[in-house]
């Protein structure tokens, strides 16, 4: 009998899918291969595994929750990252965390260099949901992403239909990809423009020129914007020109989040300190950090807690504690199995246009999820 599931392969968190066996092998439909490798990654049995780590040798949860603590109080300088697959409990659980023992907590990329204070903050976004751009939008543009491979049901799940087809509730619409790469994406579109990435945002308001009818319309855009030195500036241009052009048009923008957990650790991030992105509550009070170059290196961390992520860029360089649902990663100090969200353990989810989406997993652990350690890791601190 086929399970259903809510699928987090992608942010967009397909909620239709299902999950049957054939010949022994765990099979998804509709097919998607970002799917398939998410399940398989967080369906091998830990049964036979240890309950956790450290250093590479298998020790008991208990054990590995009172070094962890023991870590976390003789930090200087302690960060709180990750969240790839993290539920909005699980993030919940670790900013409470962080505030307990003064940490850094980062919902970004922390070994590239820093792009700036986050646009977000400084002038808000026009959004939308997925059914309103579907049912409203008579143009969507892709701003250098391709989506067909990063989100592989986007385009169906915005109108577009498998075969080119396109249609919303009172007509016809328009797609649009800008980027000067040959991608799946750029091949289904009405209309290619081969600008570089580094061409200024404010091109777009050129091309609204020609579509100057146009009553609701859409820009797709992802890390690729944003990413490296200046990229929230480049951020802030967008919304700028969005708010600009809606004078004229109803102009809304979608981001691309890179991880199913990446929106909503952002979301719960912002409620819980008034900032997005990256937070530092070392002070007492929460202010928002923004370095010029690597985090690591900028803020001199000490040690890492890793939530549902992958580590493996900090393991050389600080101790890390990694609470995952996936085999212990090379190099941790600490790794204490999880139950996979979604999978075996229960939560919420902030699909990329932030609609929030209750897990229902079809096969419980006897795992704790990492909300659960990380109440436990709070407690034991004891600061």
């Amino acid at each position: 009998m086929p399970e259903s599931l809510i699928c987090a392969g992608c942010s967009l968190l397909c909620d239709d899918v299902t999950v049957g066996h054939d010949d022994g092998e765990l099979r998804l439909e509709p097919e998607c291969a970002l799917g398939a490798a998410w399940l398989a990654a967080r369906t091998r049995a830990h049964g036979d595994g240890p309950a956790a780590t450290i250093a590479g040798d298998a020790v008991d949860l208990e054990r590995a929750i009172a070094h962890s603590a023991q870590l976390l109080r003789e930090a200087q300088r302690p960060l709180v990252h990750g969240f790839a697959a993290a539920t909005i409990e699980d993030v919940r659980a670790a900013v409470t965390l962080a505030d307990r023992v003064g940490a850094i907590v980062a919902t970004r990329a922390h070994a590239q260099p820093w792009p700036g204070a986050p646009a977000f903050a400084l002038r808000g976004s026009s959004s939308a949901t997925l059914g309103e751009i579907r049912d409203r939008s008579e143009l969507v543009i892709v701003w250098h992403e391709d989506p067909e491979t990063t989100h592989p049901r986007l385009l169906q799940r915005l109108g577009f239909g498998e075969g080119g087809s396109a249609t919303r509730v009172d007509g016809p619409r328009t797609l649009v990809v800008i980027d000067d790469r040959d991608t799946a994406t750029a091949r289904r579109a009405d209309l290619t423009l081969d600008w570089p990435s580094d061409r200024d945002v404010e091109a777009l308001a050129e091309l609204f020129d020609r579509f100057d009818g146009v009553r609701h319309a859409t820009i797709v855009y992802g890390a690729a914007l944003a990413a490296g030195a200046g990229g929230q500036r480049r951020e802030l241009a967008l919304h700028e020109l969005v708010r600009r052009l809606s004078h004229q048009h109803h102009v809304v923008t979608l981001s691309l989040a890179a991880a199913p957990g990446t929106r909503g650790a952002d979301d719960v991030l912002t409620w819980q300190t008034g900032y997005g992105g990256v937070v530092d509550l070392a002070s007492g009070h929460p202010q928002l950090v923004t370095a010029t170059g690597p985090l690591l290196e900028h803020e001199r961390i000490d040690l890492a807690l890793c939530v549902e992520d992958d580590p493996a860029a900090l393991a050389d360089s600080v101790p890390v504690i990694s609470l995952s649902s996936v085999p212990a990663p090379a190099g941790a100090e600490v790794w204490i199995n999880t139950a996979a969200p979604g999978v075996a353990a229960a939560g919420t989810l902030h699909r990329l246009d932030g609609v929030p989406l209750t897990l229902q997993p079809p096969w419980p652990s006897m795992a704790p999820p990492a909300a659960q350690v990380l109440t436990h890791l709070l407690k034991a601190t004891d600061i």
